[in-house]
């Protein structure tokens, strides 16, 4: 299926483009789109690991036989190391204190939330979970500085959807953490791609029973308990879906401050189809994932759903904890938006953070955005879809962005 990416004008670049997308056969296996990444499956127990199985009713294919072997090798490893990690912290667990409100950063897959998460996360007064953190969260409390270490070798040096460094002390989504305790998300998605979209009604909780989020959530404060145990500061987390979840967020943490980024739902929809079609193929337990028949309607979707429900429950959360900012803004005055920010928000002392992000930014003074070309007919469905949205962060203003017409009534189509 398309990706709607252009090819770079650069014959180097080129040819790196489609090396990515060219699949490549070798022996026992396929080569994965966008380049190789480690399962993220690693952090579950043994038990969860074959509930994922058995969801997807096994249906691995040969390619993927020699990393699911190794899954099956190391996750039994997890729970005795689990049982030692809550042993020896469990004092500390129980007493420990949730009187520093976190930061949550919020707003759709691929509209700057890492690159904001990132800059935030710089700060030395506050904190994040590591990607080893998340991905390991029954017991890094006991073995990140060891096996983090360790296995930091089985790294890329870059994402497999963009050219973002990879990195087990990188700031990482705390759903990570929550999904390798075996609780539902759309992200369980990458396992079984071939199957469709699954916990789509984890984005929101709408049509989950009570029991299951109330399950969920209880896992999430479990995670987020031991992260404090381990920083002791104030948390800057970062995850998509908790956009259309505000609601029960704020009922765990009433005092808690968000940033919400958007963008241009033009740049954001094929983006997003290329970070699935890249994470479906590394993270999929069967290979390649096939997934040209769902793809662009899910995503789509998913970004209406989404954005409905935080404009719906944005009003809960109380006017001075919540900051809103465009991607595009935040590009071209990253310094001025942060400090605003940090002063509205009340984080913290900008002046100790402005160094630190300063310096995050000369690294990645280089990076280079990649640039997409939609065809007519999916641009004219995402103007219909997210027409008020766009309306209401200015984007229907710029040139060639006029919302479309609506359909007669006796031609309207079901969505």
């Amino acid at each position: 299926m398309p990706d709607y990416e252009k090819i770079p004008d650069d014959p180097e670049q080129a040819a790196l483009k489609a090396e990515k997308r060219k699949p490549k056969q070798k022996l026992l296996g396929i080569h994965r789109y966008g380049g190789k990444l480690l399962y993220m499956w690693y952090g579950m127990r043994f038990g969860t690991l074959m509930k994922l199985f058995a969801r997807g009713r096994f249906d691995f294919t040969t390619n993927c036989i020699p990393d699911v072997l190794t899954l099956v090798l190391w996750c039994p490893i997890n729970t005795p190391l689990y049982l030692l990690s809550e042993l020896i912290y469990r004092r500390r667990i129980k007493n420990v204190k949730l009187d520093k409100e976190p930061v949550f950063v919020i707003g759709h897959w691929r509209t700057g939330t890492t690159f904001l998460h990132d800059l935030l996360a710089s700060d030395p007064n506050t904190a994040y979970p590591t990607t080893y953190e998340c991905f390991f969260p029954h017991h890094f409390l006991i073995t990140e500085r060891t096996l983090s270490r360790i296995m930091k070798v089985l790294l890329p040096k870059k994402r497999p959807q963009d050219d973002v460094p990879v990195g087990f002390d990188r700031p990482q989504e705390e759903e990570f953490g929550v999904i390798m305790m075996g609780q539902g998300s759309p992200l369980n998605t990458m396992a079984w791609p071939r199957h469709g979209p699954v916990d789509s009604d984890y984005v929101d909780f709408e049509g989950v029973p009570e029991k299951k989020r109330k399950a969920w959530f209880d896992a999430y404060l479990w995670f987020y308990k031991r992260l404090m145990v381990r920083h002791d500061k104030p948390l800057i987390l970062k995850s998509p879906a908790n956009s259309a979840r505000v609601r029960y967020l704020l009922e765990r943490f009433p005092n808690a401050r968000f940033i919400y980024i958007t963008r241009n739902p033009l740049d954001v929809y094929p983006s997003t189809v290329k970070l699935w079609r890249a994470l479906y193929s590394t993270q999929g337990l069967h290979n390649p994932p096939y997934v040209s028949g769902w793809l662009d309607d899910y995503v789509l979707d998913m970004m209406q759903r989404l954005t409905d429900r935080y404009q719906a429950d944005r009003h809960l959360i109380p006017e001075q904890n919540l900051y809103e900012i465009r991607y595009e803004d935040l590009v071209k005055d990253p310094i001025g938006r942060l400090s605003e920010m940090y002063d509205k928000l009340r984080i913290g002392d900008f002046s100790q953070a402005e160094p630190k992000m300063r310096a995050l930014l000369d690294a990645r003074s280089e990076h280079q955005t990649s640039q997409y070309e939609l065809p007519a007919d999916i641009k004219a469905r995402i103007l219909e879809r997210m027409g008020p949205h766009m309306e209401r962060y200015g984007y229907l203003d710029q040139p060639g962005q006029a919302a479309p017409q609506q359909p007669a009534a006796e031609t309207e189509q079901p969505a």
